[in-house]
């Protein structure tokens, strides 16, 4: 009779006290918290132990959970335009267990939950479960939160998740009323999400299409400016080409000129050729000159003139540069290319026969 009466009266404090609970628990929590040098545990790990510590006791049957922390799972749910349900678990609350076991781990609840919502647990044990009890302001377990993620016009004032509903205790004692409940408190929510992502999806279809435009725009002006820098750089090269071709024409110009003054200057030195002997006693001696295109040269000149005023000579006769060309002879072979050696000195007289030829 004392051992019934004893386990009666645990039973009612168990599930009659749950602020009592979480006053422990926080307790623990900032005793953890002072062990630990004040570093907050990674929430996303505490999520993963928390689901493997679930499927452990209650199988692999069950609505798919995010492992990862609470603001990715917003963050995921936001991107899906899908309300996020929180579960927070109590292992310490027999509502908890027969939840999990009766309703959380079953396979229409797992249906159910998959087809419409993004699905987060965590246990109040931990750091991130007992500030999800103190922000979703749970007063007993099991705990579901229905949380709206997304700005939506009617339901949130501003780009923070939401809570939209908490169902608890009694509410979700069986599987047909969970689904009920749940199902009914969506059902008020879902038109404004729906129109939301209506309206987002047209504002990203927009968005993608000024964008597809805008990469339209800025390939056409990329070709464009090719097409010009081609142009300029065609361009470029043409006024080099006839600022080159210009450049080589005035130089031909100018040093056809230059031949032409060099040519004039030289015609005067021969303009009175000697005939015989000068009365200071110097020879003469006659030169016959072939030149390279078969034709032939024939003067006088004095003994004491030099290779370089003969080859003056050749050059008022001929239109190349005469810096291109030697004299020589046939046989003997002999290049004059000493240009102050004197005919004299060379041999040339009283007459001889030279070859103009190109070095």
């Amino acid at each position: 009779m004392n051992s019934s009466s004893s386990t009666t009266t645990t039973t009612t404090t168990t599930t009659t006290t749950p602020n009592s609970n979480l006053s422990i628990w926080s307790l623990s929590y900032y005793f953890n918290l002072w062990n630990k040098q004040f570093t907050e545990p990674d929430s996303s790990e505490e999520t993963r132990k928390t689901v493997l510590r679930l499927t452990e006791r209650f199988g692999e049957t069950h609505p798919t959970f995010r492992m990862s922390s609470y603001n990715e799972a917003v963050s995921f749910a936001k991107s899906k335009f899908k309300f996020l349900m929180v579960y927070i678990h109590s292992s310490q609350h027999p509502s908890s267990h027969s939840f999990c076991k009766e309703v959380l781990f079953t396979r229409e609840f797992k249906e159910f939950i998959e087809a419409n919502y993004i699905f987060w647990v965590c246990d109040v044990s931990t750091s991130i479960g007992l500030r999800m009890c103190n922000l979703l302001e749970v007063t007993t377990f099991p705990a579901l939160s229905l949380i709206c993620c997304n700005n939506v016009p009617g339901l949130t004032t501003s780009s923070q998740p939401v809570r939209l509903e908490l169902f608890q205790g009694n509410q979700l004692s069986t599987k047909q009323s969970a689904m009920t409940i749940i199902r009914t408190s969506v059902s008020h929510y879902e038109p404004s999400l729906v129109a939301a992502k209506a309206d987002h999806d047209l504002r990203e279809q927009d968005r993608f299409i000024r964008q597809e435009q805008d990469e339209a725009f800025y390939q056409s002006l990329k070709e464009d400016q090719e097409k010009e820098r081609i142009r300029l750089e065609k361009e470029e090269q043409e006024r080099l080409k006839r600022e080159r071709e210009e450049k080589e024409e005035q130089d031909r110009i100018n040093f056809q000129t230059e031949l032409e003054e060099r040519k004039q200057r030289k015609q005067k030195l021969f303009i009175n050729e000697p005939k015989q002997k000068q009365p200071n006693g110097v020879d003469i001696t006659k030169l016959v000159i072939r030149l390279h295109d078969g034709s032939k040269l024939q003067r006088n000149f004095l003994i004491t003139d030099t290779i370089e005023f003969v080859m003056d000579f050749i050059d008022t006769h001929i239109q190349e540069p005469i810096e291109n060309y030697v004299l020589s002879t046939h046989y003997p072979k002999k290049q004059y290319s000493d240009l102050k050696s004197t005919l004299k000195d060379e041999g040339l007289y009283p007459d001889s026969v030279l070859f103009l030829s190109e070095l």
